[in-house]
């Protein structure tokens, strides 16, 4: 059972971490537009959401960095719930350093993240991240 548990948290907790971080840009996209979902990559994984209707920027950006935001204040609860003080102490010792080392690679901003935070598309300047879907 031990081998078991330490290639899941080696290998299937990273690969839950990064489904978890593109699940999180789903989520918050359908609460902003209708949006429908395309697999553009397996390796690395990668989404292609596209818009409806173009929504503001500032609706954009909260988009792109939704994992960011749930994973602070995810951590913020963590820290203040007494959770992540008793995760130091759990078995086996490097739990509480595997699961710190994946709440990184969830808040982790990819370099398409960072492009589509800094210079949102507009209506005239869309890009392939966020289309929207011209009606035939």
């Amino acid at each position: 059972m031990d081998g078991f548990q330490v290639l899941f948290l080696a290998v299937g907790l990273p690969i839950l971490t990064l489904g978890l971080h593109e699940i999180t840009h789903l989520v918050v996209a359908r609460t902003v537009s209708p949006v429908s979902v395309e697999l553009a990559s397996y390796v690395p994984f990668r989404l292609r959401l596209d818009f409806h209707q173009t929504p503001p920027r500032y609706k954009l950006r909260i988009v792109v960095l939704a994992p960011l935001l749930v994973g602070i204040l995810v951590a913020i609860i963590a820290i203040q719930s007494g959770f992540w003080q008793e995760l130091q102490s759990a078995n086996p010792y490097y739990l509480y350093y595997l699961v710190g080392l994946n709440w990184l690679l969830y808040i982790a901003l990819s370099p398409a993240d960072l492009r589509l935070a800094l210079r949102p598309p507009t209506e005239d300047n869309n890009t392939t991240a966020f289309r929207p879907i011209q009606d035939e």
